[in-house]
């Protein structure tokens, strides 16, 4: 068993605003862009594209502040973390080495015997 006893705030805090961020544009970007569609067939004209880039430039910068605020509430909650594992310990995890065999090379052409296969090496001790 191993056991996470402290995570690093700033580059945890970092890592999940940068997801928050893409998330966002992820389901951000094809909204506005139907948004953006649907403002020009209904015949606004200029309306519509100054809807289309209204709704891009919102969304962009939601998608910051979102990130901003994932990145202050993660590092409260590593800060968080970190303490009370110094308390009461860090989550317990079991890690599991896995071994995938190589892929076999394919000769049709070939008569000879394939190779026996490779035995996975033997798990760590448990400390």
């Amino acid at each position: 068993m191993y056991s996470v006893r402290r995570f690093g705030v700033v580059r945890t805090a970092t890592m999940v605003a940068v997801l928050y961020v893409v998330v966002i544009a992820i389901v951000f970007v094809p909204i506005a862009i139907i948004a953006g569609a649907a403002g020009s067939v209904s015949g606004n004209g200029v309306a519509g594209g100054v809807g289309f880039f209204g709704t891009l430039i919102f969304g962009v910068v939601v998608a910051l502040i979102y990130g901003a605020i994932g990145w202050v509430f993660t590092a409260l909650a590593c800060v968080l973390y970190n303490l009370v594992a110094g308390w009461v310990g860090g989550i317990e995890i079991q890690l599991e080495a896995v071994v995938h065999a190589p892929p076999v090379a394919w000769a049709p052409t070939s008569s000879a015997a394939p190779a026996p296969p490779i035995a996975p090496p033997s798990p760590p001790a448990a400390g």
